[in-house]
Parts: C-alpha cells; sequence; structure tokens
C-alpha cells in the first residue's frame, strides 16, 4: 500500500498511509480534528476482541451479511463486512485501521466514506444525518431520506443548476454559534438501473451554516407532482440520523440539540409519487429556494 492520501472530510483530517482515490483531490480546509487511517494487506491481528455486535445489517435478497458493528471492550469498535473488508476504529474516533475485503481496495473504500468516517466524526463530537447537501449563497441547504427517495440525484440536479456540492448521502453537522455542515467526500454514489457509480464531484471547501432542511418522502402512494408540506417537528428529524448504535447519554443529549437547531431553519417534508424524476423534483425545488441558474 504505498504512498498516502491528506483530505478533510466529514470534519475531519484524514492522514492515510495509501492512495485513497475516494479522498483524493478535495481542497476542503482543515479542522483540526485528525483521524489517522493505517491500511493493511491482511485483517489479521486487527481486531483481537471477540466484542458485542451492536449492529448486524443484511443483504436484502440472499440474507448474508451485508456489514456488521461490534464494540470491543478495548479496541474500540469494528466495522466489517465479507466484500468490504475490516475498519477498526478507536473509542475516540481518532485511530482507523483497515484492511480490504473480498472485492478490493475500491469496495473497503466505499464503506470508508458511506459508515467508517461518519461514525469516526460523531465519536469526535459531530453529529450525521442521512442527506445530502448543496452549497447555495453561502449556506447549505439538506436533503435528507431514506435510501431510494433521491438525495443524491437531487443535490447533483441542483449542481447543475447553480449550486456548489457539498456531501452525499451523510453530512457531519457541528454545534456553535450556528450548526455548520461541513464538506463531505469529493465524490458521489449514483444509481442507474439498480446499480451504483462512483462520480467524482469536488465539495465546497469549507463548512456552511445550515439554511433549509427538505424531508423526501418517496412512495407508491405519493402524488404525482412535488408536495411540500412546511412545519416539521424536530423529533422527525431524529429519525434521520445516521448513526444508531451510539446511544450513550452525552451523544443522545447533543443530537437533540442538533436536530433542535436544524428544526429551527426552514424545514419542509416533501412528499413525492414513483414517476417524479430529478429533473421535476429538481425545478420544483430551485423554485422553492429561489435558484434560478
Amino acid at each position: 500500500m504505498k504512498g498516502g492520501t491528506r483530505a478533510t472530510a466529514f470534519g475531519l483530517d484524514i492522514q492515510a498511509d495509501a492512495d485513497l482515490p475516494f479522498l483524493a483531490g478535495s481542497a476542503v480546509r482543515p479542522t483540526g480534528r485528525l483521524l489517522e487511517l493505517a491500511l493493511a494487506e491482511s485483517a489479521d491481528g486487527l481486531w483481537p476482541d471477540p466484542g458485542e455486535l451492536i449492529s448486524d445489517q443484511r443483504l436484502p435478497d440472499e440474507g448474508g451479511i451485508n456489514f456488521q458493528i461490534a464494540r470491543g471492550a478495548e479496541h474500540g469498535y469494528r466495522i466489517w463486512g465479507p466484500s468490504y473488508g475490516t475498519h477498526v476504529l478507536s473509542a475516540d474516533g481518532r485511530r482507523l485501521r483497515g484492511a480490504p475485503g473480498e472485492d478490493g481496495l475500491a469496495t473497503w473504500q466505499r464503506l470508508l466514506i458511506a459508515q467508517a468516517l461518519p461514525f469516526a466524526a460523531v465519536l469526535q463530537g459531530l453529529e450525521v444525518l442521512h442527506a445530502s447537501a448543496v452549497a447555495v449563497d453561502g449556506d447549505a441547504i439538506a436533503f435528507a431520506g431514506l435510501s431510494g427517495s433521491g438525495k443524491t440525484s437531487l443535490a447533483l440536479d441542483l449542481c447543475r443548476h447553480g449550486a456548489e456540492f457539498l456531501a452525499d448521502d451523510v453530512i457531519a453537522l457541528e454545534l456553535g454559534e450556528q450548526l455548520l455542515v461541513h464538506p463531505g467526500a469529493p465524490v458521489a454514489g449514483v444509481v442507474e438501473d439498480g446499480r451504483e457509480t462512483i462520480e467524482q464531484v469536488l465539495p465546497w471547501p469549507e463548512p456552511l451554516p445550515l439554511r433549509r432542511v427538505f424531508l423526501l418522502e418517496r412512495g407508491p402512494d405519493g402524488p404525482a407532482a412535488p408536495n411540500f408540506e412546511p412545519n416539521v417537528e424536530a423529533q422527525e428529524l431524529i429519525a434521520s440520523t445516521f448513526n444508531l448504535v451510539l446511544a450513550d447519554p452525552a451523544r443522545l443529549a447533543r443530537l437533540l440539540e442538533v436536530c433542535a437547531l436544524a428544526a429551527a431553519s426552514t424545514v419542509e417534508r416533501v412528499r413525492v409519487g414513483p414517476g417524479v424524476d430529478a429533473g421535476e423534483l429538481g425545478a420544483a425545488v430551485r423554485e422553492r429556494i429561489g435558484l434560478s441558474a
């Protein structure tokens, strides 16, 4: 594993001892939250602790393991899947050791940006929501929702019409005088015909205040045109958290505070039916936020 990568994503300054294309090319301003990443060719010895299984994600068709998360008494957390490989995080989220699985380095990186880095961000005091985000006029606009609701395609549509990319699928939020959204990894996962491709999309180079949140709800009985419903409660945002396995009191208190602040911005539910494509949804959202490009 020759070379090295220096990148900032999800509010973390990542110093890796290997070349990681999924993180390369970003020019995001460092935050001072260091994550040291060491990549090995084999997982032997990375996780000697049997640990406690705290999450077990299964494949929808075969029922086999997609990935699992275990908590160890002495060695932090292990995020592992047979295709993805191993990610071992220290309890403070400052060190990550990993090894690719059956499908090689690219698939290992996919779990890195989809699960391990957001997990480390929570361990280092940030919060994460299942959302994509764009930058518009110096503010962040987020699109939260379940997988398949159209978060990524909506964000990319807005980027084609004047917005700037900020994050795909997971946003890291920081409490302060205002709620800040940190840029994510410089890639987006685009799904077409049930298959995902990874596209490089360089994010806005610094955190931005959260101005607006759209909760996307796509269902078989949804309307034929996007329907916007305001006045979403804070508890509905809690359901969008990306990490449900870290539930100590301090973390839960922080999550509640973040969701309360997010709800204080403009939050709207967007109901759409299965026939509403990204272009139609994007046009409706652009009109809603006044993005005319």
